[in-house]
């Protein structure tokens, strides 16, 4: 039972002090003058829980200070405090629950302290304990919300079954019931991720893929045997190809060896042909040219006289053409000179004006100048001769040059004379001799024998013909052919290794993917029974049709009966006994009298009122285990007419009547203040919205 109620700035009340005692107290006043507020403090105060949304709405408007709320409870003899406050942001600032006394004897402690669920500290946790139910029963337990009595009193059997689920918290298995969907959905999803994507569901296309596995492990197995046939097959041949290649490798290398020396033999023969070919080459280049030039050095000495005559003769026609140059020179002087002295027109001599019959030659310029003539035709002459002299004279000079390097040439070789040359000529002779009796170039070697010219060729000679013998039996197609194919088996053992390789991986898969699938299919069988249990658990449990539901619900209903049936008792209505009972879609509610059932339709608005609120009491004394004295009856009246408005006043009155109520605190919230006159009520507190805030009388 609440005892006394402090709110300050908390939602529209500045400061309000509430004493409650038993029996019925009114909170009366229009709407928004802070009626409800008082439910919401209830409820904060005891589990920081409110229907406002968002903590900052439950502190005053313009308050400065922190929101508090305060409230003293009593229970089964013990006397409690619980406060909260908040912060003007809305934070929760402070929380604490106390036992002030027990058994009448004073106690003051500390209970619980804040919200540090981590640290084991909870106020809301300790309140629940300490009443036995948490906020949401509290709710349904302690307080009629707005429209519950007119749902009860109008309600189908179907809907009321629906409200007393939604009451009861019965719905909340639908949730469960949901929620167990998913989780089984989870389950099959983790499961698909353990297995590869099987689950319970699909055990058959899990046996294919294993059926399909084992065929697949079979033909591997098969082709793995097939190729290791073959695999030994062909080592078998490679051994015999190795042996034959062995066998025929040192043949291989003398017939190597052999063409070796033949080269060898070849080559040292032609170039022993070539060798004296080039000699006689040479001797006869020296026989030709000794010849000539013995003819050559012959004019030595009648070239070196006419060279000389040449040289002097070159002498005297430059000295005759340098004074040809002289004399032309002195003539020009002297016709320039004459040129000056000539006669005036008078036939005067121009210095000294004297009469002049003839001009000397000296000074004739005609005379001159057929002298500088003649000068210049004689010097022109004499160039002319000195150009053929010059000729002359390096024709003389290249033929000089020609008798010295035949005379080098002759010196070179030793030459001094014409019995020299025969020498030379008798040694071509033999040469070309020797050259006869050399065979022509060679490409090859048939008889090394017939190629034997020397001592150094016979030795090769000898080799090529003993080292043939040694590889007569060697035969390079066999040879090639064993080569060819040991790189054919090669290939062919390298490809079914690769094959072999590739099914041994085949099969290696094939045996992990039946593990794999073995293994799954006893996940499988082991999940399918775990689902099944928990479709099972579904079905009876969480299904609100199930065992389990059914089994609440009839525990409820009868709880709700025998209460309801004591309050239709105390209301004095003429129904001694309410009995709900679950049908398939639907919950009946029967009454009973003093002659047995009672037509639910034949009751009045008022005992329809009645039966209502002893259902509704029934179900707050469920909710509550016993331990909650109050119920909170918020506008009971809405959606009620007037009949059954004055009928729920009236029930009421009556039944809390000398303080024999069915609890021991009623607070009633309504705005409908006038049905209250003449009925028999404890308190009324009257609201009304001030400047400050809500302000609220007791009357």
């Amino acid at each position: 039972m609440i005892k006394d109620l402090e709110l300050k700035d908390f939602i529209s009340h500045k400061e309000t002090r509430m004493e409650f005692g038993r029996g019925i107290t009114i909170f009366v006043g229009h709407n928004g003058a802070g009626k409800s507020s008082v439910i919401d403090a209830i409820t904060y105060s005891l589990f920081g829980e409110h229907m406002r949304k968002a903590n900052k709405n439950l502190v005053r408007r313009g308050a400065s200070g922190q929101a508090v709320v305060r409230m003293r409870f009593t229970l089964n003899g013990r006397e409690f405090q619980v406060a909260r406050s908040l912060t003007t942001a809305g934070s929760a600032a402070f929380s604490q629950l106390e036992l002030v006394s027990d058994a009448g004897k004073q106690v003051n402690k500390k209970l619980a302290g804040g919200e540090r669920k981590q640290y084991g500290e909870s106020t809301s946790a300790e309140v629940a304990k300490v009443l036995g139910l948490d906020y949401k029963k509290l709710r349904v337990a302690a307080v009629v919300q707005q429209g519950e009595l007119a749902r009860i009193v109008e309600a189908q059997p179907k809907e009321f079954k629906e409200l007393i689920n939604g009451l009861i918290g019965i719905d909340r298995l639908d949730l469960a019931f949901s929620t167990m969907k998913d989780v089984i959905a989870g389950f099959r999803d983790r499961l698909r991720d353990e297995t590869g994507g099987y689950t319970d569901l699909e055990m058959s296309r899990l046996q294919e893929q294993l059926a399909k596995s084992e065929k697949e492990l079979a033909d591997a197995e098969r082709l793995v045997g097939e190729y290791e046939e073959e695999k030994a097959r062909l080592e078998g041949r490679l051994r015999q190809l190795e042996s034959e290649i062995e066998r025929l490798e040192p043949l291989r290398e003398k017939a190597a060896e052999a063409q070796a020396k033949e080269k060898q033999l070849i080559k040292y023969v032609n170039e022993k042909r070539d060798q004296v070919a080039g000699e006689a080459a040479r001797l006869e280049r020296v026989v030709r040219e000794a010849k000539s030039a013995l003819a050559t050095i012959a004019g030595k000495e009648e070239n070196c006289i006419r060279l000389s005559m040449v040289k002097d003769e070159l002498e005297e026609v430059q000295r005759q053409i340098e004074k040809s140059e002289s004399d032309a020179g002195k003539m020009r002087g002297l016709l320039e000179c004459a040129g000056r002295l000539q006669l005036t027109g008078d036939g005067r001599c121009p210095v000294c004006n004297s009469q002049v019959s003839r001009i000397n030659d000296m000074f004739d310029t005609a005379h001159i100048q057929a002298e500088v003539n003649r000068i210049a035709s004689a010097r022109s002459s004499l160039q002319v001769e000195r150009v053929n002299l010059k000729k002359e004279e390096q024709k003389l000079a290249e033929e000089g040059k020609k008798i010295a390097s035949a005379e080098a040439f002759l010196s070179g070789n030793s030459i001094a004379s014409q019995e020299d040359v025969s020498r030379i000529e008798v040694d071509l002779a033999l040469r070309r001799e020797a050259l006869s009796g050399l065979p022509k170039e060679i490409i090859r070697v048939d008889d090394p024998h017939a190629l034997a010219i020397d001592d150094a060729s016979r030795a090769l000679a000898e080799d090529v013909a003993s080292i043939r013998e040694k590889a007569r039996s060697f035969s390079p197609a066999q040879y090639t052919a064993a080569k060819d194919e040991r790189w054919k088996v090669m290939q062919k053992l390298q490809d079914a290794s690769a094959r072999m390789g590739s099914y041994r991986k085949a099969a290696e898969d094939a045996k992990n993917v039946i593990d794999f699938c073995r293994t799954a299919a006893k996940k499988l069988e082991a999940a399918a029974g775990f689902v099944g249990m928990l479709e099972r658990i579904r079905s009876l449990v969480y299904n609100r049709d199930g065992a389990v539901g059914m089994s609440l619900r009839s525990w409820a209903l009868g709880t709700i009966s025998k209460k309801a049936s004591e309050y239709a008792t105390l209301f004095n209505i003429g129904i001694s006994r309410i009995e709900l009972a679950e049908k398939a879609r639907e919950i009946a509610i029967t009454c009973y009298g003093r002659n047995g059932e009672v037509d639910m339709d034949s009751l009045s608005g008022g005992e329809k009122v009645a039966v209502a609120l002893a259902l509704r009491l029934g179900i707050a004394y469920m909710m509550g285990a016993s331990k909650l004295d109050f119920v909170i009856l918020d506008e009971p009246t809405t959606h009620l007419d007037e009949e059954r408005r004055k009928a729920l006043v009236r029930i009421i009155s009556e039944a809390f009547r000398e303080g024999a109520g069915p609890l021991a605190q009623m607070i009633i919230i309504t705005h409908d203040a006038d049905i209250f006159e003449d009925s028999e009520v404890d308190a009324v507190f009257r609201f009304s919205m001030t400047a400050d805030g809500s302000r609220v009388v007791r009357e």
